[in-house]
């Protein structure tokens, strides 16, 4: 190659290279906004969806343990010792008969961060007027309040409205209300709101009952009186929706004993929080739980005299 040759190409080179360097991209905004609010699975020959409905912050005050106990336990989780961010997770069964919801959120009765359930619909490319059955686990706001949306519309309009007989006859008394401090009184308003609601298609059931082919009603009380499990069954495989049976997973899974302010009976949901882990770790039943980090699934392992959490995997079709 010649003198010349050479200095065009090297030339050419330095050029490019300072024109490179030389050249601005524009910055990418900040999106700012989480968009990630359904969670999709099979289950057999079951669809489940995890939809979002948004979070509620809880003090670990309202554990009944040692603060510095739960302190250590939530450091050794890389959480703070203050408001735990708890999910409030919806879940959809489409059995190919029938569509299900299990629990619908809390519309706008507990703040703002909630009420996500009708978008998340949209989101899952599902019309809510085809949901057929609206099954809650137990009456409190954040999981019955939602059958009303934020705009006053039924949730699922076409659907029965189905709970445990115990916990509409609880819920729905106003013997029960008039003895309520003040503060706690919404959990009646929102129970009493959706009952108005659905009228005659309010459909209350005894534990055990088989609400549609696949899936059955176990009681699970203590949380409230006639809190319940849904076992979810296609083929081999099963799921347990066990709504509040826990809240914050690093203390509970580990310390099984600890309680919840929100518990109305703390000696029975204590008892009944082992009883049904002992059978999902057993079973190697996969959880779908309520206030767990969304998409709330998973497997309980023992280990020892506590539990673990192995979060389910992503799953692609």
């Amino acid at each position: 190659m010649n003198h010349s040759r050479r200095r065009f190409l090297l030339g050419g080179m330095a050029a490019g290279t300072s024109l490179a360097a030389r050249t601005v991209f524009a910055k990418a905004p900040m999106a700012g906004i989480q968009v990630s609010s359904v969670h999709r699975m099979k289950l057999g020959n079951f669809e489940v969806t995890t939809l979002l409905d948004g979070y509620v912050d809880s003090d670990p005050k309202l554990m009944a343990a040692d603060p510095e106990l739960i302190a250590t336990l939530l450091e050794a989780a890389h959480l703070p010792n203050g408001p735990i961010r708890l999910s409030v997770n919806a879940f959809l069964i489409n059995t190919g008969e029938k569509l299900v919801l299990i629990d619908s959120g809390a519309a706008k009765l507990m703040g703002p961060n909630l009420g996500r359930l009708p978008e998340s619909f949209v989101t899952a490319g599902v019309d809510r007027a085809q949901v057929d059955e609206l099954l809650i686990t137990h009456m409190h706001g954040d999981h019955i309040g939602g059958v009303v949306t934020s705009q006053g519309d039924l949730l699922c309009p076409n659907a029965q409205l189905r709970m445990a007989k115990a916990d509409y006859d609880f819920w729905t008394s106003a013997e029960n209300e008039a003895k309520e401090k003040p503060e706690r009184k919404l959990r009646f308003v929102a129970s009493k709101r959706a009952v108005a609601a659905y009228g005659d298609r309010v459909k209350p059931f005894n534990p055990g009952e088989e609400i549609v082919p696949g899936i059955r009603s176990i009681a699970a009380v203590g949380h409230t009186p006639g809190h319940t499990c849904y076992m979810i069954q296609s083929s081999n495989a099963r799921m347990l929706a066990i709504g509040d049976l826990l809240h914050i997973r690093p203390v509970q899974f580990s310390r099984p004993e600890v309680t919840i302010a929100y518990d109305s009976d703390q000696d029975r949901a204590r008892a009944t929080r082992r009883i049904v882990l002992d059978m999902a770790a057993r079973e190697h039943l996969i959880i779908a739980a309520a206030h767990l980090p969304f998409p709330g699934l998973g497997y309980v392992r023992k280990k020892g005299a506590s539990y673990a959490f192995d979060p389910l995997p992503w799953q692609l079709f």
